[in-house]
């Protein structure tokens, strides 16, 4: 339990204590990046998911070296594959900041940083499915699930995100969610936490602290942006949190917002394609503020599209808001579940 603890505040501390440097660094070596919901479209910082990595990379790797001087068992090989993936994952996000993808590349490459965890066989390959039933996947877990569950999570995090406050938010929400989960399934299950639930809390927590941290300085208005070396390294963490911890129902309700914001933006790329229209990445604010947008084509899209006086930190705070209604709801139905068997194993 400790190891959660030590995550979360690490992380945080540095996060927090960091950025102020960070961001007047940024500054002056002209790492800028348009702040485009604003009028006069401000210049930010940009590239604060360095620190965020550092953090998440930082922190695991102490609650790792208490395991190994301070514990009594040896460090499970799970907690560092899922370490080497978000690593990874960092790698593609700076490779893309850097060298702008293509948008089918972008959407491939974090199938890389699913190998050590594919490699590593992590999870269980035993699926509870509701009304399906128990399904054994044996190999196939491992080497389709797993790649599919990470690439689907890091690139739809990617994807959900633009608006100030908004990755940060909707990362604190879902990390705080499995950490929830892991420290009250004690009380529902009379059981002890088991390695792989507790290593899947300390994933969790390390994201956690960063990414509570990070939105002091993310919030609106925006003093720093993450970039794709932020985003695709929280998309793993969740991811690999999920999947060390066994929480597919859990990760299907959480997600499900993503995945419907992932298929109104094919929605919308078909509507442009067969329209001729012209293709719109961001939304354009009006001179009081408020946001306008093309059509309900994104989640972040969905509230100025039907209601004209919503402005960015507004939409923020609803999604984020929506998005913890969700998310901890999840936890608590499935943990009432569990003495049921229909919980999250």
């Amino acid at each position: 339990m400790y190891t959660i603890v030590i995550a979360v505040i690490i992380a945080f501390l540095i996060v927090l204590l960091a950025m102020p440097t960070i961001i007047r660094t940024l500054k002056e070596k002209g790492e800028v990046g348009i702040d485009v919901h604003k009028l006069g479209k401000p210049e930010v910082a940009k590239g604060g998911g360095y620190i965020v990595l550092f953090a998440i990379v930082a922190s695991l790797l102490v609650v790792i070296g208490c395991t190994t001087f301070l514990g009594t068992e040896a460090v499970d090989p799970a907690i560092l594959a899922a370490l080497v993936s978000i690593l990874m994952a960092g790698m593609i996000g700076l490779l893309d900041d850097n060298l702008d993808f293509r948008n089918r590349t972008k959407i491939a490459l974090p199938l890389i940083a699913s190998i050590p965890m594919a490699v590593m066989a992590v999870g269980t390959t035993i699926i509870s499915i509701p009304v399906v039933g128990t399904i054994e996947f044996g190999v196939l877990y491992p080497l389709i699930i797993v790649p599919l569950m990470m690439t689907f999570i890091i690139d739809s995090t990617n994807m959900y995100g633009g608006m100030n406050g908004l990755e940060a938010g909707l990362a604190t929400v879902n990390s705080s969610a499995v950490v929830s989960y892991v420290l009250l399934l004690p009380l529902f299950t009379g059981k002890a936490i088991m390695q792989s639930q507790l290593d899947a809390g300390t994933v969790a927590a390390a994201l956690l602290g960063a990414a509570l941290a990070f939105l002091v300085y993310n919030r609106y208005p925006a003093k720093i942006l993450p970039g794709d070396v932020g985003r695709l390294p929280i998309g793993a963490a969740i991811a690999a949190a999920l999947i060390l911890g066994n929480m597919d129902r859990l990760a299907i309700i959480i997600f499900a917002p993503f995945a419907v914001n992932f298929l109104l933006y094919i929605l919308y790329r078909i509507h442009v394609k067969r329209t001729g229209m012209e293709y719109v990445k961001f939304a354009s604010p009006r001179e009081d503020g408020t946001l306008e947008v093309v059509g309900p084509y994104t989640m972040y899209w969905v509230l100025p599209h039907f209601f004209k006086n919503m402005t960015e930190k507004k939409n923020v705070i609803i999604l984020v808001i929506f998005q913890a209604l969700l998310a901890y709801g999840a936890v608590f139905l499935l943990l009432i579940a569990y003495p049921w068997g229909v919980g999250l194993f």
